[in-house]
This record gives C-alpha cells, structure tokens and sequence, in this order.
C-alpha cells in the first residue's frame, strides 16, 4: 500500500518531484502554475503555501509525454504508486489492470482514520483550486456510499456551493445503485488503487459497487469504518455528511469535463456536510481539468485500455493483440493496436471491435506485433511508412456515432478512420522491408569504425553518467 504522502517522499527520492515554497493563490493561480508544468513534462509539482489548510500537488499520477522523455515513461508514476515498481513495463501494468481481480477486505482494516475531525475549517477553508468563477473544485477524489451491507466508491467531480454544501457529478450507474438519500462521505488525497477501481468499477459498461475489493486486488489498501461506510483509512481529507440525488441539470458542453466523464453518463448528487477531518499537514492532489497529459487523462487512458485489451483478447478464442495504447498526447481520439494478423481482412475486424467496445477515440492505427509500446514516435513512423493514404487508410460511412472525447467534432456524426500499417500476413517473407537500425544500415566495417571513434570520444562513459542507455535506437 502506497499513501499519498508516502509516493511523494518516493518520488523526492528520485528528483522526480519539485516544491514551489513561494505563496501561490489557489485562485485561479495554482491551476495555471500546474498546467505549465504538466505541458513541459515538469516534475511533480507540490504547491507548499496556498493560504488554505491543505497543501495541493499536481501530476502526482500523470507523467512525461513520450515525445520528449528519453529516461521517464507516462505510466511509470502510476506503477510506482501501485507497488509494482518504477521498472514495471507498460505491458505489465496493461495485462495487470486488465485481469480486474478482486481480494478479500476482510484483513485490511485498521483501527482509526488517519484523519482526525476539525471543527475550525470549512469547504472553502480548505483552500482547493477554484473554477473560473472562484468557486472551489474538487477532483481526483471519491464518494463514499453504504447501501444494503455493501459500500461502494465512485469518481467525482465537485463543486463548493456554500461553506458547506457539495455538489457532485458523479456516473449516472452509480447514482441509480445509490439510495435516493443516504450518509456519505467524500474523500481527498487517497491512493492511485482507489481511484483506478472507481474509474474500473462505474465509468465502463459492466459495473459494480465492488470497488473496495477491486482495489485490494490491484494492492494492499488500509481501510477503516465510518458509520456503516468502509472508507480509505490513509485519505488526508474526508468530508463526512448527508447525500440527497439531484437536482437535474442539462448536459452543457460549455462546462470542463473531467476525463472519466467522457467515457459515460452523468449524475449530481448534493451533499450537506456535517463534519471535515484532515490528517496533519494534508496532502491533496488535484488536476487542472480540461489541460492536456493530466492525471486524471492517464488514469481513464489506462483503465480504458486495459478493458479494451482483455476484451479483444478474449473475442476471438485467442489473443492476437500483444497491445494496446490510448495515447494522452492525442486527447483520447487516437487508439493505437499491436497485433498478430490472424488472416487477410483481420485488421479491418480488429479495428471495427474496438469500435464497437469504446466511444472515446474514432481513429485506429493498427500495427505488427513486433511494434513497441514506449516508442510512439516509431508507432506514427510505421503509419506514414507501411500505410498508403490509397490503400491502407480506410474511412467509413459519414454517419458513425460521435466520439466523445475528441474536441474537434462538434457535429453528432462523421466517419471513423482505421489505418492499416501491417504487413500483409500472404506476403513470404523475403518481401517483407527489415526494419531499419543503426546495426542494419551500415556494413560491418564502418560499425567497426563508428564503434571505434565513439570509444575514443568517451561518449558511451558520458551517457552511462548521464543515465541515457540505447541511444542509438
């Protein structure tokens, strides 16, 4: 189990986080300050001094673009913060997310909360970032809700009404489970475990109020009673009090959406809150909502992908695909698939599958087995190199249903596009272009020399100091 707190003292170890001890307003300021820094693959950000009670950290789950980083991977802070380790592969963590296991909670209950009730601070108190109308939002948090025996946790997105009245958008599943009225409590600063269930749990087509007990089965989570709710015990902000659904509001695609509520309907749910507890010196991450590569962008990337995975992987009888990626640089409108071709004609049925299973993306590229996951610039290589525009790009009638996440479709329909960037499976091989490398492109001689001179120059001493390995790929 990794607490928040905890991940970032792991990634101050590894310089991966910087602290800003300057006074930085969380009107409208802080939000500004982390999206710069999340655009220029900056570290984790921790805002030490925002004249609220609780201290707010950016990119804490998020991570560096692939363009641009040579020794950082955007998922590798996620795998840290789920003990599987910052060498864990992008494959692992698919295939890991993908097996949706589940574990017995019975044995992870603590005592205590390790936040303790405080009476001399309110919703506004808090100092979280604000909207553009200064009004106090909440994001990368959970709602907490107890119906028949079985407590549940979803996503939210949220917003300070008055000093202490919260309204919520939550997955319009989750509120049709939920009691019509009920005690409930919002949580901040919790683990990247809660969170991935709650997105895995109510944001895709098959749901369930087993969240808890999905977390426990991606790592250890430390839980705790409040009232009949099982709660995150490491949370560094709860928010304890009464939950009444509604009112309705019309959908307004004027409003910032968080990244999970384009992968499915929405609710509002009110809450009245009677009680706020905070550990000391909270911690509460946040994400500027609506910014490109932010944390809740990676986090409904991966659970997305990784449902998308073990689908496809289990619809033919086999598992052709080796992976699949839904890159945060392209804002969700780009799904890219490493796959075996079964047969002539099995791309086209690939790409039509994932159509079918997601509505967030409406272009697939589909490549090789061989094709590497960490190199997306090699991915859009292979795109422009083995696909012809003629050919192999392949746009469907202009009548397909809207993507949701891409933000340049404002019309209800228009095409989809898959590309094919595979070799043809009747090909021999001998027709077959190696790919090309630095070991492929020259002779044995002038390897030889290159090798030569570059030990002479001491550049492979020079890159060792510097970390920086396979350059040459």
């Amino acid at each position: 189990m990794t607490a928040v707190r905890q991940h970032l003292d792991r990634l101050s170890e590894t310089d991966d986080l910087i602290t800003i001890t300057e006074h930085v307003h969380w009107d409208g300021m802080v939000a500004e300050v982390a999206s710069e820094a999340i655009q220029h693959n900056c570290p984790v950000t921790l805002f030490e001094n925002t004249s609220g009670a609780v201290r707010l950290a950016s990119g804490v789950y998020g991570g560096a673009d692939q363009f641009a980083s040579k020794d950082q991977q955007p998922w590798q802070r996620i795998t840290q913060a789920l003990d599987l380790g910052a060498d864990c592969s992008y494959s692992e963590l698919i295939e890991r997310l993908a097996q949706w296991n589940s574990a017995s909670i019975d044995d992870q209950f603590t005592d205590e909360a390790e936040a303790t009730v405080r009476n001399d601070t309110d919703l506004y108190g808090l100092g979280l970032p604000t909207t553009s109308d200064g009004t106090p939002l909440m994001s990368l948090g959970l709602l907490v809700v107890e119906k028949d025996g079985i407590t549940t946790w979803a996503p939210i997105k949220g917003q300070a009404q008055r000093s202490r009245t919260l309204r919520v958008s939550v997955p319009k599943a989750f509120a049709e489970w939920c009691p019509p009225q009920a005690d409930a409590s919002v949580v901040l600063g919790v683990s990247a475990a809660p969170l991935i269930a709650a997105l895995q749990g109510w944001t895709q087509v098959q749901t369930t109020p087993a969240v808890p007990k999905l977390a426990a089965g991606l790592t250890d989570v430390s839980l705790t009673s409040i009232g009949s709710r099982t709660v995150p015990a490491d949370a560094e902000v709860r928010i304890d009090g009464h939950m009444s659904i509604g009112p309705e509001t019309e959908p307004d695609d004027n409003v910032t959406k968080a990244a999970w509520e384009l992968a499915c309907e929405t609710e509002t749910i009110t809450i009245e809150t009677d009680t706020i507890a905070l550990r000391e010196q909270p911690t509460v991450p946040f994400t500027p909502l609506g910014e490109p590569l932010t944390d809740d962008l990676h986090l409904l990337c991966l659970v997305e992908t990784a449902k998308l995975f073990r689908r496809v992987n289990n619809y033919w009888g086999a598992s052709p695909v080796e992976w699949i990626q839904i890159p945060v640089e392209g804002r969700l409108g780009f799904c890219i698939v490493s796959s075996e071709i079964l047969y002539a004609g099995f791309e086209w049925q690939l790409a039509n599958t994932l159509f079918s299973f997601s509505d967030l993306f409406d272009k697939v590229l589909v490549l090789d087995e061989q094709a590497d996951p960490t190199n997306l610039a090699r991915s859009l290589d292979d795109m422009w190199v083995k696909a012809h525009p003629a050919n192999d790009w392949t746009f469907s009638e202009p009548n397909a249903s809207r993507a949701t996440a891409p933000v340049y479709r404002p019309d209800e329909n228009g095409s989809q596009l898959y590309i094919n960037a595979t070799w043809d499976p009747r090909w021999d091989e001998e027709y077959i272009a190696p790919r090309v490398t630095f070991e492929t492109t020259f002779s044995e001689n002038v390897l030889e020399s290159i090798a030569d001179r570059w030990n002479e120059l001491g550049l492979g001493e020079l890159l060792d100091k510097q970390e920086i390995g396979d350059v040459h790929e």
